[in-house]
């Protein structure tokens, strides 16, 4: 009963989940706040239009200096991470390649050694046996 009521309790609250994402989110926050940052300069601006257009242009040369920025260093962080992935998995392969090596070996000399004890019970039984048969054969006949 007393945890029925702590659960209800709780029922009504909302949880806000708030999660980080390291991708394209960065780029469109920035190119909003690029955006809203132009906008405010064109409304609170108290310069001539020749003086905005080129503050304009040049805000936009900087928005483009940054976005090739933030663009290679994007494609650098990209290409080290594809090569941490492609190096792990050469080493992975390779430890298999050398796995399936090894057990290949093994299986080979226990073949080799399987054989030669299979050959040493056949002679040690043919030799029993012609033992058996030679004792038979020279035990007097009772008769």
């Amino acid at each position: 009963m007393a945890r029925d009521a702590f659960e209800d309790d709780y029922d009504d609250e909302r949880v806000v989940v708030i999660r980080r994402d390291r991708g394209t989110a960065g780029v469109g926050m920035l190119l909003l706040g690029l955006a809203l940052g132009a906008g405010a300069a064109l409304l609170f601006a108290p310069a001539s239009g020749a003086e905005t257009r080129e503050r304009l242009q040049n805000g936009a040369r900087r928005a483009g200096r940054k976005m090739r920025d933030v663009a290679d260093e994007f494609g650098e962080e990209m290409t080290d991470r594809v090569d941490q992935v492609r190096d792990t998995l050469g080493a992975r392969t390779q430890a298999v390649r050398d796995a399936v090596h090894v057990g290949r070996e093994a299986a080979a000399k226990a073949r080799v050694d399987l054989e030669r004890n299979l050959a040493d019970a056949k002679s040690a039984y043919a030799d029993r046996r012609r033992t058996t048969e030679s004792t038979a054969d020279d035990a007097p006949l009772e008769g």
